[in-house]
């Protein structure tokens, strides 16, 4: 191996061991939310200070030899780690998918299991094959030559002694694709949002960073994502992603009312063949006569669900007790996850909790 690559595989390793060191603190960063089709992430990197030899006079007449002391050498400075303030922050920039894995690996988030059954077939296009048409960038130059040589032995106009061959149109041969079935995992993903008055400010920060990294998560495991996003109030209606993030409303709340849209746009997607996801974000404070409701429809959606992620988030009017609902209704259905949110610091083990994982 050459020195180069020895270097760059170094520091390949430090860039994934700061991953995985720091992976609580790159969950909760905005800058990384964006797409999640090709995305490339920046990972800031501690700047290590090198020591320098300062040649002059040394007016402090100091050093260290064998034996004991303090000196300052010949006037040179202690290397210390650290980002520092001003300049440049060194960054190496790594692929989602990696950045994923690693940030996976340290938070040990659970791998998702698709259906059995739930995978379709997408053809996977290779050039393996010829074909008599075709774009002339990809004339097959020996194949044409050799069909060229074919016809005119067949033809009896080939001379050795004169060996020149001119292909005619029927000599060209082509690349061609030829398509191979690969089975690709199907998903369907739902993300319902409480936005009456009491879901505000940072509360709304926290659902937009958490929702990110679900779907990054999901998006890893399950090719085919279907996404579809959901407002409730008393009421509920369905969005795009950037008015999700965007709208805001006030008045009550009925939870049953999110549950309720989330189960109609999933009949659009088969049980059998995707696996389901909703993820309800609310503080819990639900009308008292609806939390009957919720309970009922949830008790006829979780059965076709992989998962119901539900996350309370702490409100600075309160907080209900729809989560205690939830707990004490279905106390060990494996299709129930529920997290409790209250700062950035409770985001990593949310996230682990609401993909499945244990709260440990």
């Amino acid at each position: 191996m050459r020195p180069i690559e020895r270097d760059l595989q170094r520091f390949k390793e430090i860039v994934r061991g700061e991953v995985k060191k720091r992976a609580r603190e790159f969950l909760t960063r905005e800058e990384y939310l964006g797409s999640l089709d090709g995305q490339v992430v920046s990972i800031p990197l501690p700047q290590l200070e090198l020591p320098r030899l300062q040649y002059g006079h040394n007016e402090m007449a100091q050093g260290e030899g064998e034996g004991e002391g303090q000196g300052q050498g010949m006037g040179g400075t202690a290397g210390r780690g650290g980002l520092g303030p001003g300049g440049h922050v060194p960054v190496a920039e790594m692929d989602l998918e990696e950045f994923l894995e690693l940030i996976g690996e340290a938070l040990k988030l659970p791998r998702l299991e698709p259906k059995q059954g739930g995978a379709v077939e997408e053809s996977s296009p290779k050039y393996t094959t010829l074909s008599r048409r075709g774009p002339e960038s990809l004339r097959h130059a020996r194949r044409t030559l050799r069909q060229a040589l074919r016809r005119a032995i067949q033809s009896g106009i080939y001379r050795p002694e004169d060996p020149r061959l001119v292909p005619e149109r029927d000599d060209y041969r082509y690349r061609a694709p030829e398509p191979k079935p690969r089975p690709q995992a199907q998903a369907a993903l739902v993300f319902a949002l409480d936005v009456s008055g009491s879901m505000e400010g940072e509360q709304l920060r926290l659902v937009r960073i958490l929702s990110y990294w679900i779907t990054a998560w999901v998006k890893k495991h399950f090719p085919r994502l279907s996404r579809h996003y959901l407002l409730h109030d008393a009421e509920a209606w369905e969005v795009s992603e950037e008015d999700f993030f965007r709208l805001r409303e006030g008045g009550g709340t009925r939870l049953s009312s999110g549950i309720k849209l989330a189960q109609q746009v999933l009949e659009r997607y088969p049980a059998q063949l995707y696996n389901r996801y909703v993820y309800h974000f609310t503080d819990g404070d639900n009308w008292q006569d609806d939390t009957a409701e919720a309970l009922e429809t949830l008790k006829a959606l979780l059965p076709t669900l992989s998962l119901y992620g539900y996350a309370q988030v702490r409100s600075r009017y309160g907080q209900g007790r729809f989560i205690d609902d939830l707990r004490s209704h279905f106390p060990s259905d494996p299709a129930l996850a529920t997290a409790e949110l209250g700062g950035r610091e409770s985001l990593p083990s949310a996230l682990k909790r609401l993909l499945g994982g244990s709260s440990d």
